[in-house]
């Protein structure tokens, strides 16, 4: 009986042993730290960004092409060529022609003719005002229904006149610019033909001389009173405008100046148009 009980003991000590070291392992494993491995930040690389641009720029016809290589960020520019400026003339002269048209009364017994044209000028430089000074050699044309023996009328002229010019785009190849001129000048006659004015004067160049011309009508009832002076030089003024501009590599101009000669008995008043090249 004894020894069974001491058998029982000893199963039940080496139980209560056994449960007691389980209990300790596992709580000294619950205590253990684990080691946790935090991850690091990934390493930043810098990199260059190469970006190449192709601008282009239109302006007034012309366009620009700019390539760049920009490193780094994106850069915003504005690329703007504008023509040169084109120059105005300081000293100049010129040469052209075209017509003179007589006007009014003047018109009964003599045509439209032609006209040539030869000036020189000067402007400070880039100044609005300038100087120039002008010559004109008019052919007008007899009527031959009315006078068919008479000769044809020649006019020539010096002028001094003061030049106001306004540029319109100095910017563009055409480089236009608009002039108004004004002033006075001497002429000369050469075979002039009277005609009756609006007061019904006869009108002469000069001293009188009568002329045997019977088919010059002065009036509806006066016939084959030709009178005709060439001897005095006559003043005049004018006024007018025009037009210079560039065109296929040749400085172009066009311009008209009403005139006022006071010829004998009354002034006569005729419009030359002329047209032509300057050059400086």
């Amino acid at each position: 009986m004894k020894t069974r009980n001491f058998a029982l003991f000893a199963l039940g000590l080496a139980a209560a042993t056994a449960f007691g070291s389980a209990e300790a392992s596992a709580q000294a494993r619950s205590q253990t730290r684990i080691p946790v491995r935090k991850d690091q930040p990934a390493e930043v690389k810098a990199d260059t960004v190469r970006i190449v641009r192709v601008d282009t720029v239109t302006l007034r016809g012309r366009t620009d092409t700019v390539i760049r290589t920009v490193t780094g960020p994106t850069v915003h520019d504005t690329v703007l060529q504008l023509p040169p400026i084109q120059r105005l003339p300081g000293w100049y002269f010129g040469l052209g022609g075209g017509v003179a048209v007589p006007m009014n009364n003047w018109r009964n017994t003599t045509k439209d003719g032609g006209a040539i044209q030869g000036m020189i000028g000067w402007f400070p430089k880039d100044a609005a005002f300038g100087l120039r000074i002008d010559g004109l050699a008019n052919f007008f044309g007899h009527r031959e229904t009315d006078c068919p023996n008479c000769e044809s009328p020649k006019l020539y002229e010096g002028n001094a006149d003061l030049v106001l010019r306004f540029p319109l785009d100095r910017r563009s190849h055409l480089n236009p610019v608009i002039y108004l001129l004004g002033g006075g000048g001497i002429d000369k006659f050469s075979d002039f033909l009277p005609y009756r004015n609006t007061d019904g004067k006869i009108v002469t160049a000069g001293e009188s001389t009568q002329l045997n011309y019977p088919g010059l009508v002065l009036s509806n009832t006066t016939t084959a009173a030709n009178f005709r002076g060439d001897k005095t030089i006559f003043w005049n003024w004018n006024a007018g405008a025009g037009l210079d501009w560039t065109g296929w590599g040749l400085k172009w101009y066009v311009e008209s100046k009403y005139t006022t000669i006071n010829t004998t008995n009354g002034n006569s008043h005729y419009w030359p148009i002329t047209a032509g090249l300057k050059f400086y």
